[in-house]
């Protein structure tokens, strides 16, 4: 008999054992592709997820597939450390590519990646886990020993993003969402080492970069979609948000990649509250398909930010989702309408004087995308200051950052 959990909405069954919810979910990993490697499955199959959950935890929400575990919350409800869901775990555990024997630096603490990690590594590897936040770390210190791990990880209560003093790490997960990378990061990882970190390329987007260091810099080699909680003490990072009503009397949010509003920013709740204009590129989609180098590629143009609208009509429409363009008093939003019953089309939608003109350049990229990037896998790289960087093309994204520059380009599809 099932039993749904009035706070999370997730179905419940007192009967199954923790045994047999971590064999459910392995399985569900595996069909869903995300777990391929029997090395990451063994390790799944080793750690006990509840272990590390907080006290009075129903042991089914530790062993959600796609669902993280909140364990702490800020004032204002948002979530500032949680035990990652399994799905995330498996596909950075795959990027991370560990091997026997090696030193891995987790930054973000929890328990579950832990544990995993230094199965990964065995007995002759090393793994140190860091986390700013004192009742994180506790409760890994805890949960550690109890698995027979608490001498092959070392737990640490620090701000990461100042020198640990732990030496050079092959490999560093970070599973927290930092802005900029920290210098020491970088200083901390071996050549030839990977680091993977869910990067904030712009506000309300992240990307899993599984990045390789050479030559000072990190270059990418894997990418996957997925969000964490942001990181906390010196890398904290607010973006400059424009905070709007609209007339459905729900707020609307700009957020924008640098730390003050643009000056030029003129959108206002009586903008919001006029007649839309739409504009549609010609680019169709199956339904529920991730767009995730998509919303990269129009995130990262001039001008453009993510607008949050607790009413999606607020934007135009409940088929309008949050990237947009910006240009005084005038918006864009990124727009969808149906195809045919499988598919649909991608557009833009607009308010205020200028929208006509915003629109149609949105849905220009949104075609230049599909002309020219689609199917293709955008490269990032990351260089730290005093690195000096290569001749950078024009078609190449250039993001200045506290730490270093981050560099996005995209390969012409078709092209070898």
């Amino acid at each position: 008999m099932t039993q749904t959990d009035a706070q999370t909405g997730i179905e419940t069954d007192p009967t199954s054992s923790p045994e047999d919810l971590r064999e459910r979910m392995i399985a569900e990993l595996i069909e869903s592709g995300v777990l391929s490697d029997p090395r990451i499955e063994a390790a799944f199959r080793a750690v006990p997820r509840e272990v590390f959950a907080p006290a009075g935890t129903p042991a089914e929400m530790s062993y959600a597939t796609d669902d993280a575990l909140r364990t702490r919350f800020a004032d204002d409800g948002k979530a500032l450390s949680s035990l990652s869901a399994p799905t995330m775990h498996a596909g950075n555990l795959a990027q991370a590519q560990i091997e026997d024997g090696q030193r891995v630096l987790e930054i973000g603490s929890g328990g579950p990646n832990a544990a995993m990690l230094a199965h990964l590594v065995g007995p002759t590897g090393q793994v140190v886990s860091v986390d700013i936040d004192e009742g994180v770390t506790a409760r890994t210190r805890t949960g550690l020993p109890q698995l027979g791990l608490g001498d092959r990880v070392e737990v640490v209560t620090a701000d990461a993003a100042e020198p640990l003093g732990h030496g050079v790490f092959d490999r560093i997960m970070v599973t927290v969402s930092p802005w900029s990378l920290p210098e020491t990061w970088v200083e901390q990882l071996a050549p030839d080492g990977i680091l993977v970190v869910p990067f904030q390329v712009a506000p309300g987007l992240q990307r899993i970069i599984g990045f390789r260091k050479k030559d000072g810099r990190l270059v990418s080699e894997s990418t996957v979609p997925g969000g964490f909680v942001p990181l906390q003490g010196a890398g904290l990072f607010n973006p400059a948000t424009a905070e709007l009503t609209g007339p459905s009397g729900k707020p609307v949010t700009f957020r924008f990649p640098g730390t003050k509003v643009p000056e030029s920013f003129a959108v206002s709740d009586e903008v919001l509250a006029t007649g839309a204009v739409e504009a549609w590129s010609g680019v169709i989609y199956k339904n529920r398909t991730i767009w995730l180098d998509l919303l990269t590629y129009l995130l990262i143009q001039p001008d453009a930010c993510a607008m949050e609208a607790d009413d999606a009509t607020d934007r135009g429409s409940d088929m309008s989702f949050y990237p947009a363009l910006v240009d005084g008093a005038s918006f864009a939003a990124l727009h969808r309408r149906p195809a045919s019953e499988t598919t649909l089309e991608v557009g833009a939608i607009g308010k205020g004087p200028d929208a006509a003109r915003l629109t149609r350049r949105l849905a220009d990229q949104i075609a230049h995308h599909g002309a020219h990037h689609r199917g293709t896998e955008p490269l990032f790289q990351w260089w730290p200051i005093g690195t000096e960087r290569n001749h950078v093309a024009p078609s190449v994204t250039v993001l200045s950052r506290p730490h270093g520059t981050l560099t996005i380009s995209w390969p012409v599809a078709g092209r070898d």
